[in-house]
């Protein structure tokens, strides 16, 4: 399993987790941030321009995509942001991830997380800000699992987040 930037090589797997995730009531669908998800070649162009920076949308911060692979699957898609700010601060961190449907309840959660914290250490970054709702218990107990600690709940009025700092 390894984590990988946005490419043509994986437009077969792409092509059903979009189908998936258009089909989940319970899915973030983090992949639309890059556009029109049936447009492999404008969301691996636009994955390169918001690293860079560029052509974000009002209040976002420049951010990585990656990809969770597993053979020639994709499993999970990661955004690693590169600065916080107040939005995240409170409630995303610098980590989202969201894993394909299909494939939750089978360990991925905790692989792109542990891979994740890897390509921030290999950023630059010395420590972490991840955030979950609060009733998502899968996901805090992964965030726990690597490192978490509590930076406390902030209620907003759509929901409870959990933070958790992560040291690298």
């Amino acid at each position: 399993m390894e984590l990988v930037s946005p490419t043509k090589e994986y437009e077969a797997s792409w092509r059903r987790i979009v189908e998936e995730f258009r089909h989940d009531d319970k899915t973030i669908k983090l992949w639309e941030v890059l556009g029109d998800p049936d447009d492999l070649d404008g969301c691996v162009l636009m994955a390169e321009k918001h690293a860079q920076g560029m052509e974000l949308p009002a209040d976002w911060v420049p951010y990585n995509i990656f990809w969770l692979v597993d053979g020639v699957e994709i499993v999970g898609i990661v955004s690693l942001r590169h600065k916080l700010n107040d939005f995240l601060a409170r409630e995303g961190g610098h980590i989202g991830y969201e894993i394909v449907p299909s494939q939750r309840g089978k360990g991925y959660g905790n692989k792109i997380l542990e891979l994740s914290l890897r390509k921030a250490k290999e950023m630059g970054f010395t420590r972490i800000l991840i955030a979950s709702d609060d009733d998502n218990v899968a996901s805090w107990k992964i965030m726990e699992k690597n490192g978490g600690k509590s930076a406390g709940k902030i209620e907003t009025e759509r929901r409870i987040t959990r933070r958790y700092w992560i040291d690298l």
